[in-house]
This record gives C-alpha cells, sequence and structure tokens, in this order.
C-alpha cells in the first residue's frame, strides 16, 4: 500500500546522495516543517551519521538558524542498531526491557550462539549429517563439508524474518517442494536392494565387456574408466552402497567414461545412472538432509533465546524485534505521532525484512519521510538484505518522479561512466533506464563544475583492461594472477599517468595510495600484498590477527568483565 507522505530518490554511485539528502533535511528545517528534535534518520554507518549531521548543522548555521543548527543534537540520527537503542531506552517500560539494554556485542554474538548450537546438536545427529554429506558429494575426497555454516545462513533468515515455529514449518515444507520439483516421481516399486543387485550385475557386465574389447579400444580415456569401474564394484561391495553422486557420473559414462569405440558396451551402467533420481531412498536423503538443517537451526535458536533470557541479554536482532514490537504500543503510537517531523532512511536497498517493517511503521506516524537508495548498489545480501523488498516498494508506491532521480556522475571520468551505463541497463532491465544511467559531470573538454583535462590526460582512457599471456604451456594459477597483476601495477606506477584526485582542481601523477585493489577473499587480500611486496610495493590491509591471540582474548575478557561483572 503506498504512503502518501513517503519520498522515494534513486541515487546512483557518485551522483551526490548525501548532499541531496543534507538538501531534503535542510529544506524541511529551514520552512518549519520539521523540528530538529522531530528527525529520525537512518545511516548505514556511524560515520554518514556523523557527515550528514555536519552538513546539515553547516548549512543551518548559513541560513542564520543558529537555534536550529545548535538543536540538532537532539535529532536521532545514527545506524539503525544505534536508533533502535534509543527507542528502547526511551519505551523501555512500553516494551517490557530494562532502561539499561545490555545488548551482546557483534563480536561476542556469533561465539556465544556457536556454544548454543554445539549444546543441542548431539554426535547421533552430527554423525547423521556428515554420512548424508558424503553421500550427496557435498563431501568429497576427504574434505568435510561446512555443514554448520549452511544451518547459521539458516538462522540468518529465521531471525531476520522473524519467523516464529509455524512460519519455520511452512518454510521447510516449501523448501523440499521447491526442490522435489527437478525430481522424477519416486519408483516406489523400485526397492533399494533390488537396484544395488541391478547396479552390481550392470558393472560386472560392463567391465568384462570392456576387458573383452581391448584389442579394438586400448585408448586411455577407457581404460581409465575401466578402473574407475572396478574401483565403483569394490566400493560398492565393501560399503553395501555407492555414494548418490557416484551414481549421477555414471548416468554420463557413456559421454565422459570411455572411449567412441566402447560407448556402445556401458548402456547398462548408463542406465542404471540414470535411474537413481527416482529411487525413494535418494529422495529421503534429500529431504533428510534439508530438515536436519532446519531443525537443528531452530534447536539452536531456542537454545540461544534461553540463554540470553537468563541472562537478562539481548543481541541487535532481538533489538529490532522489540522495537518492531514496540510500535504496535498505542502510547507509542501517539507520542511519536505527535513528535516525529521526518522519516530518512539512507540506503535502503540494504534492509532486511524485520527493518523495512520498521521503516514502514515509522513512516506511517511520520509527517513525511524521505528514503534514498539504488537497487544495483545492494550488497549486503549475506547479512539478510533483500533488493527486491526495494523493488516492491518502489513498484507499491508508482513510478519515482524524475526529478527525485539523481541523473549526474560527479566522481568518475566519463568512460567509465558510460561503460557503467551500458553495463547496467542490461543487467537491471526492469529498472527505467533514467534511474540506471548517469550524465558525467567530469569530462574531458570541462564545464563549470570541473576543469577541462589536460592533453596528457584527456588523450588516455580511464578505463585500462589487461590481457595477460601464459608463456608456454601450463596451469594459470589465481598465484599467477597475483603475481602478473603485480608486476603490471609496478609497470604502471614506474611510469605513472596523470590523474585529477577528488576535490582536486590540478592534476598530478599517480601514486601507490591512489590504488585500490579488490580482492575475493581476506585469504586473496594477504596473498595479493605478498604479491606487491615481492614488487616493492608497500600495501595496507585489514588484519584481525591480534585480536585472536590468547592474550588479546583474555584482555578484552577482563575489560569486559570491569564494565559489567
Amino acid at each position: 500500500m503506498p504512503l502518501n507522505n513517503l519520498k522515494l530518490i534513486s541515487a546512483g554511485a557518485g551522483s551526490g546522495k548525501t548532499y541531496r539528502l543534507t538538501q531534503e533535511m535542510t529544506a524541511l528545517l529551514v520552512s518549519g516543517q520539521a523540528r530538529p528534535g522531530g528527525i529520525i534518520a537512518t545511516t548505514f554507518t556511524k560515520r554518514a551519521a556523523a557527515e550528514l549531521r555536519e552538513r546539515v548543522r553547516v548549512k543551518l548555521l548559513r541560513e542564520g538558524m543558529s537555534r536550529e543548527a545548535n538543536e540538532l543534537k537532539n535529532a536521532l540520527i545514527g545506524t539503525v542498531h544505534g536508533l533502535g537503542v534509543k527507542l528502547l531506552k526511551r519505551f523501555a517500560y512500553e516494551a517490557g526491557v530494562s532502561p539499561e539494554v545490555d545488548i551482546i556485542a557483534e563480536e561476542d554474538h556469533q561465539r556465544l550462539f556457536n556454544l548454543s548450537m554445539a549444546a543441542v546438536i548431539d554426535i547421533g545427529r552430527i554423525e547423521e549429517i556428515e554420512q548424508l554429506c558424503e553421500k550427496l558429494a557435498l563431501s568429497q575426497d576427504g574434505e568435510k563439508f561446512n555443514w554448520r555454516r549452511e544451518i547459521l545462513r539458516i538462522v540468518e533468515i529465521i531471525r531476520g524474518n522473524n519467523f516464529g515455529a509455524e512460519a519455520i514449518a511452512k518454510s521447510k515444507q516449501k523448501s523440499w517442494e521447491a526442490l522435489a520439483a527437478f525430481l522424477p516421481e519416486p519408483r516406489t516399486s523400485l526397492t533399494l536392494a533390488s537396484y544395488k543387485a541391478r547396479l552390481e550385475l550392470a558393472l560386472s557386465e560392463t567391465i568384462a565387456a570392456l576387458e573383452a574389447n581391448e584389442d579394438i579400444d586400448a585408448t586411455k580415456v577407457t581404460q581409465t574408466g575401466k578402473n574407475t569401474l572396478r574401483r565403483l564394484l569394490g566400493e560398492l561391495k565393501r560399503r553395501g552402497y555407492l555414494p548418490w553422486y557416484e551414481l549421477a557420473r555414471l548416468a554420463n559414462f557413456k559421454a565422459k567414461g570411455v572411449g567412441a569405440k566402447s560407448r556402445d558396451l556401458v548402456d547398462a551402467v548408463v542406465e542404471i545412472g540414470l535411474l537413481h533420481p527416482a529411487l525413494p531412498e535418494f529422495q529421503q536423503d534429500l529431504r533428510r538432509y534439508q530438515d536436519l538443517l532446519f531443525d537443528c537451526a531452530e534447536a539452536a535458536i531456542n537454545e540461544y533465546d534461553r540463554y540470553k533470557k537468563q541472562r537478562g541479554r539481548i543481541d541487535y536482532t532481538d533489538m529490532e524485534v522489540l522495537v518492531l514490537q514496540l510500535l504496535d504500543n498505542p502510547a507509542v503510537q501517539a507520542t511519536l505521532r505527535r513528535e516525529l517531523d521526518l522519516l530518512m532512511v539512507d540506503e535502503f536497498q540494504d534492509t532486511s525484512p524485520i527493518q523495512l517493517a520498521l521503516f514502514l511503521r515509522l513512516s506511517e506516524l511520520a509527517r513525511q519521510s524521505v528514503w534514498v537508495g539504488d537497487p544495483k548498489q545492494s550488497i549486503y545480501g549475506f547479512r539478510g538484505a533483500e533488493p527486491r523488498l526495494m523493488a516492491a516498494v518502489m513498484q507499491a508506491n508508482g513510478p519515482i518522479d524524475p526529478a527525485n532521480i539523481q541523473p549526474d556522475s560527479w566522481r568518475s571520468r566519463e568512460d567509465i561512466v558510460y561503460a557503467c551505463n551500458a553495463l547496467f541497463t542490461k543487467a537491471f532491465p526492469d529498472i527505467p533506464e533514467a534511474a540506471v544511467a548517469l550524465e558525467p559531470i567530469r569530462q574531458r573538454s570541462g564545464n563549470k563544475f570541473s576543469p577541462a583535462e589536460s592533453p596528457e590526460l584527456a588523450e588516455r582512457s580511464g578505463i585500462l583492461h589487461w590481457h595477460f599471456e601464459l608463456d608456454g604451456k601450463g596451469r594459470i594459477s589465481q598465484a599467477w594472477h597475483r603475481e602478473v597483476t603485480a608486476k603490471a601495477l609496478r609497470e604502471l606506477l614506474d611510469n605513472p599517468p596523470l590523474i585529477l584526485p577528488k576535490g582536486a582542481t590540478k592534476e598530478r601523477r599517480l601514486q601507490p595510495g591512489d590504488v585500490a585493489l579488490l580482492c575475493r577473499s581476506n585469504y586473496g587480500c594477504v596473498a595479493m600484498a605478498e604479491a606487491l611486496a615481492k614488487q616493492g610495493i608497500p600495501a595496507a590491509i585489514a588484519r584481525t590477527g591480534l585480536l585472536q591471540t590468547a592474550e588479546a582474548t583474555l584482555l578484552l575478557a577482563c575489560l569486559k568483565y570491569l564494565l559489567n561483572r
């Protein structure tokens, strides 16, 4: 249902989002439509909150509104979690919590939850899950699959959506139904014992046929395939079963298991491999694995909740749930409806379902609401953010007013902006092109906002595409990519191009500190830093090892004990 007081602003990367937020808040304060103490503004980081507050304060001082600038300290500007804590403290009685809200620190939350999970998952269940991981090819070559991480993912979804027992059961059922749609109807007439007998016979007969055909087909691929079948037959006799993934490989044995002259001889093992998805036992194993993960997740959540209640503590997800319940209280609603002039939400494409519900409730109570976001920049899916929620809100609220689409890129050179436009308009076909493509302010010829580029800078593209080729035969490894990237960067810095830094009016040569390297993981960053060091390039990376030492752990525990025994 659309909100009449909601203004949605689409702001792409580098389009002046913070400037627009400052303008919106200042305009409402100057016109008297909002009071400093009647503002709630959520940002993604404390730094962004401080920057927004300071920019608005400076604007108000320039307008001669020193009293309003001073009162801006009464505005609730901060992260969602920071604002939630303040609301709980203010309405502690209505929320049924202590005014001294004791929130479990982020770094302690994961450790305490892991302890809760360990307390409810017994050895028998662990062994069953690990056996299923092996049969379903999740664990291979002696490397165990991290199924606990999958449980944690389910936990985050359950808690991020505030699911109760009924919703969890429904979600578990729907998850299985979605998976079962890809499977054939189970053949209840086919027993596992009869299937095993047919499998053993097919393997034995195929091995014999391939051995008899050695004079015609002595290729290496067929010899390897024959050895594979011998291994599977031995494993079947020893274990009494084959992992399901081995049967899936048999289904493709004609194409990849033997040479062309032996393909007619493997029809029996291919047929038995193709049959396994219809086995009731295979489908039961799939469902059992899924159900075990859901059951472990629910049990761990219940144990964690019990632990927190015994100690009178909450975590940030609990805080969001408590605030959401608090906003149903008629007395709280009346107070906020009387006081709340403006709700401002920054980066709302990265909100979780609970946070979206919070923002919608607060928008119903506020006189004005301004939400700023960009679905192209949604990067926190691993924390429960769901960009489709933003799309749903935008759709429900109707087409965005063109005046509320930030059209210009103030950050990047025109080559980069046009390249991003070409990529993103195709990657986001459901979003109007006007809300995707940006016009570059920084142009080679210059304008009133940006100086003209020198001939040397102008003739060089803003995009460099390095093509690396391996000398001779060999394997292109990640280490090789890192080494050649570091070497290419050193060569670039040996003959540095001109750049125009942000906010500067004078060009200068590229320096190592101007360069950022994006890696896929923290481990990749460490390895990349080592490759750069070999080329004599210093690198700054985030390091977390110090806090993991026994000394640091003990020190932190002592400090926490002193603060709150």
